[in-house]
């Protein structure tokens, strides 16, 4: 055997372990199962959202009420009108009273109302 078919021979064994070391690390860090991994990810987001609660309101409920508890208020800057928070919804009532008028709508809990200082926004959380 020639000096330099054995050094080829050399070389190609080491480049071949070297291969197959690269193969096993990576295999067993999870590099070459990236896709396998994404698809196990996507399967687990499909079986959370199969599970999680629906985003749209699919009955509406009416009631009348006269008081509530756990009330976030704020009276507007120039005196005429409040802004307050029941249950999740906020409203607007003029300072004389009268019918609350929703001005929020959807199904968000929302809560601490506020006026800006010149009473033209609402702020909330």
């Amino acid at each position: 055997m020639t000096a330099v078919r054995r050094s080829y021979q050399v070389r190609l064994v080491r480049l071949s372990l070297a291969l197959l070391m690269f193969w096993s690390v990576a295999s067993s860090l999870g590099f070459l199962n990236a896709q396998e991994k994404q698809d196990d990810k996507k399967e687990a987001v499909d079986k959370d959202k199969k599970k999680a609660l629906p985003l749209e309101t699919d009955r509406t409920i009416a009631f009348d009420t006269t008081e509530g508890s756990w009330i976030s208020l704020d009276v507007a800057p120039d005196g005429r009108q409040i802004v307050f928070e029941l249950l999740g919804d906020l409203y607007t009532l003029p300072m004389e009273g009268g019918t609350a008028t929703r001005i929020i709508p959807g199904i968000t809990f929302d809560s601490q109302p506020r006026y800006s200082p010149d009473g033209a926004r609402i702020v909330f959380l």
